[in-house]
């Protein structure tokens, strides 16, 4: 919605010029994310008494990781680079807490924060209508603020019982599982940073539009099984089958629904002509994720990390080279054509491998 309401405000090109330095800022959000959900989720279940301590154990030991955010102050003016970094800061707390909302199934009050932060974005936008990298990092800021705040007040946690350590050997333990997401944020994110050396700031506008919707598209089934998500390794494998068999049944109604929804506010709302064969490709890229995401959650339960990491790793490698080699000439279509190959690609592996 961010994305939208950006241009919509400031137009593609100015838009543009804010994807290409903030991609930068998410990168290095991700990066102080390390071991990430998997890891604590398992943790959390395994240390049900002590789960809030090893959360904010793990929070105060990753904030080294926000170290290399100080080289923004040598490449950008100061007051860009400061809005910045306190940008970052904030996104580092606010992903911070996706682990405790998960296992405590608090997804409505994030579902209520999300709005309020797009509340106070949309307000920030029309309050300053002049274009300025500070200013929306700035407004950004206030968002995930107010975001961090409301989710404090809903845990509302005892501090008295928390016991916080500090130890680098943790960082170097969890190294396998930031493996694990980094490879699954390069398979899902490279994308972006391929077209950003290729394409106008007003296409990169128009391809993190076209994008988004699909990659919220993508997104549903991991929603769908939130609910048991925290149980998800604990399920018989009947259990496991028949959630898999849903997913199944329902994902062509939802796919096919939903694309056509998003062709529509595309051509209509936002203005944007693409192709069939771009809309055909992304549609299609779509459909591995409700065949594969119970399989990876299987192949976590049974402690097969280290092939998950190895398959995307792999897959990412792929895109990349097709990105690289049909991005120049076909341009969207180019990339499109090569998500959707390394989706199914994905698929295969995956199927293949929880066979064994």
């Amino acid at each position: 919605m961010t994305l939208f309401l950006g241009i919509k405000f400031y137009g593609k090109e100015n838009w543009g010029e804010f994807i290409s330095i903030s991609i930068w800022i998410f990168f290095m959000a991700f990066m102080s994310k390390w071991s990430g959900q998997n890891y604590l989720s398992k943790e959390f279940n395994k240390n049900t008494s002590t789960y809030l301590s090893i959360f904010y154990s793990n929070i105060l030991e990753r904030c080294v990781l926000l170290l290399p955010s100080i080289a923004l102050f040598f490449i950008f003016p100061f007051q860009e680079a400061l809005s910045a970094v306190i940008l970052l800061i904030l996104l580092f707390i606010y992903n911070s807490y996706e682990a405790l909302i998960v296992y405590n199934q608090k997804f409505q009050f994030q579902f209520l924060a999300e709005i309020t932060g797009m509340i106070i974005i949309f307000i920030g936008f029309v309050v300053f209508p002049v274009f300025s990298l500070t200013t929306i990092f700035y407004v950004l800021s206030v968002s995930y603020l107010v975001k961090i705040c409301m989710l404090l007040v809903t845990f509302k946690h005892s501090f008295e019982k928390i016991n916080i350590s500090f130890s680098f050997m943790n960082l170097a333990h969890t190294f396998p599982f930031f493996l694990i997401g980094f490879s699954g944020w390069l398979a899902s994110k490279c994308d972006i940073y391929v077209v950003s050396i290729f394409f106008s700031k007003k296409e990169l506008s128009e391809y993190q539009i076209l994008i988004s919707f699909f990659l919220m598209l993508q997104a549903i089934p991991a929603y769908l099984i939130l609910p048991v998500n925290k149980h998800l390794f604990r399920l018989s494998q009947i259990s496991i089958k028949k959630i898999k068999k849903k997913l199944a049944l329902i994902a062509l109604p939802i796919i096919v629904l939903s694309s056509l929804f998003i062709w529509f506010v595309i051509t209509f709302f936002i203005k944007i002509q693409f192709s069939f064969l771009i809309y055909f490709f992304a549609t299609l890229s779509t459909i591995p994720t409700f065949f594969y995401l119970v399989d990876m959650m299987q192949l976590y339960k049974k402690n097969k990390e280290k092939i998950i990491m190895k398959l995307s790793f792999v897959t990412a490698s792929l895109n990349l080279i097709m990105l690289f080699l049909l991005t120049p000439n076909f341009r969207i279509l180019g990339v499109i054509i090569s998500i959707c190959i390394a989706q199914w690609l994905y698929l295969f592996f995956i199927k293949k491998e929880n066979k064994k």
